[in-house]
């Protein structure tokens, strides 16, 4: 590549996400300090060498500032025994340090590593100064309580099942409040405060049962660490529950309904001497609410309102996304015919510049010369398609290859040479739009789950009141016209006329199949382009006799009032506004003539009481002078007034058979729609 030196486009996003990064690592250190200091019944303290785990196998660069934060955080405690624990911590980093394959191995082994230098290191000590019976039920019951929240943590680090991440977080969560202990701000408890805090932001998130789970958890905190009556869980639960039922009232609802309880109960579950403490501590944190910005509430919201996933759900993830890839080979393989030049060549070159001199060149094309062809002309393939990325180059050549860089950046740059021979095959090329369509489909679908089913529940703002009229031409039993009208989705609405070749039963059922088939693609997801060549091109194979018929159809987004015209050998449509009439028109030939399909979209801004007319052919060549076929439907509209649409296409329907004395030559269908607000 050549050009200007400058900085790289990925550069800013870089450098945002490195920035990030340092600030949960700076999170987590704080985190990490507290959980060395947090301590159960005032003598175990398994939640240090868990954190020290977690970031030996998680964020391995944080090992060794993890090992000395939780050494300070010990130190600082007032809770002996001091000295064992820190060589705890030291033997932790030394133990994943000496053997860091630690790190790619099983969970189970992982965790099992904090029993293991628990017993070990307080046993020993336990045994050379302190030996007692009593002492080995505490050090065995640490060891277990600090394997079983190694396990949480590590899970919940991975997991995308939700209860396994609330567990894992709230297990984490306590540990840090339980670190808090004694420590105080403007004589205010620190845990207190975090612990109402959380109380209301759980309570606003997720409402009444969210809010008292979490102030009867927080209430057993003291209890958790002292000797003490749990007397705070029920205050804080009722309290959660009161104020999560004043979710609906937003922040102010919230914040009275917890403070009112939380006042009233403290004077009769702590005593009068703390209600002063408490309105402070609720004063405080309410403040910290008000404060707290509303992605982080919408954030926890959308966490905690989340789906439980299942090994079902989990299952049918994994078959929509293998679906998705297989769909996205099948349509670069049919994409693919071959290189205009042979890439025999440009694979000799990449191992000329890339290759030469390297130890392991023998082993490669010597050993597995053909491998090594085989894998560096799919690599080419695929980078004339696209970027190639390090994960591209598998395991077992990467494993031994020190040049990797190197021959990345010469695949990247001989695939830029080459040019891929255009598929000259129309069906090869229709069969890869769809599969590469339904592959975007499965992404969007599964992207627009949550988001898109609050967009869906906003009510429309725009309606269609709509009428239609046919007849079959004369002496005809059917018609050989069809037209329907259909709700794709919340807030969007379809109209299709479609004319068949012919008529008679034939073309109906082509007319009838050619638009039910549009509105099928339509509401699966289809975009209105793939879904007319997708017609065209089954009616191109149906039958080897000609067999094709126009599409007219019209879009109508009912948030926006906007509107999408498409029409294919259509008669024009019309737009009736206070008594003035404009004309939409297209020259592109009807669906299931040629392979190449024309499409000339049409957009148009709709207003209250505007009449959209679609007619077929037949209704307009009534007329028997060619200048007039549409000054006489445009003249009709602008008499009708404000009748109801259904009129309209009967009046309509009625002059039009008048100018041909009641023997239509062709088949006749009016669409008539009314654009009226909803009152939303």
């Amino acid at each position: 590549m050549s050009g200007q030196p400058g900085i790289h486009p990925y550069r800013r996003e870089i450098e945002l996400t490195a920035t990030t990064r340092l600030g949960l690592d700076f999170l987590f250190l704080v985190a990490a300090f507290f959980l060395a200091r947090g301590v159960l019944l005032e003598e175990l303290f398994p939640f240090g060498p868990a954190s020290v785990i977690t970031a030996a196998v998680r964020r391995p660069r944080l090992l060794w500032p993890v090992v000395l934060i939780s050494m300070a955080g010990s130190w600082f405690s007032s809770t002996a025994p001091v000295y064992s624990r820190l060589f705890l911590f030291l033997l932790l980093g030394l133990i994943f340090s000496l053997y860091p394959a630690l790190r790619r191995g099983s969970i189970l082994t992982q965790a099992t590593l904090a029993p293991a230098t628990i017993i070990l290191v307080r046993g020993l000590s336990l045994t050379l100064w302190q030996p007692s019976f009593y002492g080995w039920i505490q050090v065995i019951f640490e060891a277990l309580l600090a394997w079983g929240l190694s396990l949480a943590f590590l899970y919940a680090s991975i997991t995308t099942r939700q209860e396994e991440r609330l567990l894992g977080g709230g297990l984490f969560l306590v540990g840090v409040l339980l670190g808090l202990q004694e420590w105080r701000f403007f004589d205010l408890s620190l845990q207190g405060v975090i612990s109402r805090y959380i109380i209301l932001l759980v309570s606003l998130a997720g409402g009444p049962g969210a809010g008292a789970a979490a102030g009867a958890a927080v209430g057993f905190l003291p209890s958790l660490s002292q000797l003490v009556t749990p007397a705070l869980a029920g205050l804080l639960a009722f309290a959660g529950l009161i104020a999560g039922s004043l979710k609906s009232l937003g922040k102010p609802g919230v914040i009275s309904g917890f403070l009112l309880d939380h006042l009233l109960l403290a004077n009769y579950f702590l005593g009068q001497e703390s209600v002063l403490a408490a309105l402070k501590e609720g004063v405080l944190v309410a403040l910290a609410l008000v404060a707290t910005p509303s992605f982080l509430i919408n954030n926890l919201q959308r966490f905690l309102a989340a789906p439980v996933s299942t090994p079902a759900l989990k299952e049918d993830h994994g078959r929509q996304e293998a679906l998705r890839k297989a769909l996205k080979s099948l349509a670069r393989s049919l994409k693919f015919t071959g290189f205009k030049e042979s890439p025999e060549v440009t694979v000799r070159q990449v191992a000329r510049a890339t290759c030469r001199g390297c130890p392991a060149g023998k082993v490669c094309w010597e050993l597995e010369g053909v491998q090594m062809v085989t894998l560096l002309q799919e690599l080419l393939q695929k980078g004339s398609h696209g970027c190639l990325t390090t994960a591209d180059i598998p395991e077992w050549l990467a494993s031994r290859c020190s040049r990797c860089r190197e021959l990345l950046a010469a695949l990247i740059s001989e695939a830029s040479k080459m040019q891929v021979l255009p598929a000259e095959n129309s069906l090869n090329t229709w069969l890869a739009a769809t599969f590469e369509t339904l592959a975007a489909m499965l992404v969007e679908g599964k992207a627009k789950a949550g988001v898109g089913e609050e967009e869906g529940r906003e009510s429309p703002r725009w309606k269609l009141t709509v009428g239609t009229a046919a007849t079959p031409r004369y002496k005809a039993d059917v018609s050989g016209d069809a037209c329907l009208v259909a709700n794709l989705e919340p807030g969007r609405q379809l109209l299709v006329l479609g004319d068949g070749m012919g008529a008679g039963r034939e073309a109906a059922e082509t007319s009838s199949t050619a638009i039910e088939l549009v509105r099928d693609l339509l509401a699966a997801g289809f975009t209105p382009e793939k879904t007319l060549r997708t017609v065209n091109m089954i009616l191109l194979l149906r039958t080897p006799q000609e067999s094709f018929t126009t599409c007219d159809l019209t879009l109508i987004n009912c948030g926006n009032g906007t509107a999408e015209f498409y029409k294919l050998g259509a008669c024009p449509t019309f737009i009736q506004r206070d008594g003035l009439v404009k004309t939409l028109s297209s020259h592109s030939l009807p669906v299931g003539i040629l392979e190449d399909l024309q499409l000339e979209p049409m957009r148009e801004e709709l207003q209250e009481g505007d009449l959209l007319v679609m007619v077929s052919d037949g209704v307009l060549e009534a007329h028997r002078d060619i200048n007039e076929k549409e000054r006489w439907l445009a003249k009709a509209l602008q008499r009708v007034g404000d009748a109801r649409p259904q009129e309209i296409a009967d009046r309509l329907l009625k002059q039009a058979r008048a100018l041909v004395d009641g023997k239509p030559r062709d088949d006749m269908t009016v669409m008539v729609a009314r654009i009226e607000r909803t009152g939303v």
